[in-house]
């Protein structure tokens, strides 16, 4: 996903399934419009396989997977492609939120890094002040006190639509910036 706002950051959640090896290298295949995934072990450790070339098929049921993002100074807004249960949504209880940064060094990888003690290994806890489903029914904005940059923002939500279909997930964007 793309910052709506400023257009220099992105998101990503998980794709449900399982897949026989970490994925990577998505494809939409124009004559059938199925989504082709190829893959190696070394980023799941769970994988079954070393490698992988596997097909998803569309099978008519909505996808609820966010579909929009954007940050601006104390605000994160998600928009779903439902509408959502609006006491659920303004629900703090619906959420929960950690940051992190890597360190940058010579060797692969890095540990997880607090935002606001930089020299301690570790995440810090977001506070979530208050959760606003705008008028579109589909978009929620989140006003966070204190949101900065940060290399790892990572939002778990547990939501419904109006129709009491679930939307359990995890959300993960760099902010590189606030508009």
């Amino acid at each position: 996903l793309r910052d709506k706002f400023t257009g220099s950051q992105g998101a990503v959640v998980p794709l449900p399934g399982r897949f026989l090896s970490g994925v990577a290298r998505g494809r939409f295949n124009q004559a059938d419009g199925h989504l082709y995934l190829t893959g190696l072990r070394g980023w799941q450790t769970a994988a079954v396989r070393d490698g992988a070339f596997q097909r998803v098929r569309y099978t008519g049921k909505p996808l609820l997977l966010p579909t929009g993002f954007g940050v601006r100074p104390e605000t994160l807004e998600i928009t779903f492609p439902a509408s959502l249960d609006k006491e659920l949504a303004e629900d703090l209880e619906s959420y929960s939120a950690e940051q992190w940064n890597y360190r940058w060094t010579s060797r692969y990888g890095s540990a997880d890094y607090s935002l606001e003690n930089p020299d301690e290994e570790g995440r810090d806890s977001v506070q979530i002040e208050s959760a606003k489903l705008l008028p579109d029914g589909k978009t929620v904005a989140l006003r966070i006190p204190g949101l900065r940059p940060v290399m790892q923002f990572a939002l778990q939500y547990n939501l419904e639509t109006v129709d009491g279909e679930g939307l359990q997930n995890e959300f993960y964007a760099t902010i590189n910036e606030l508009e």
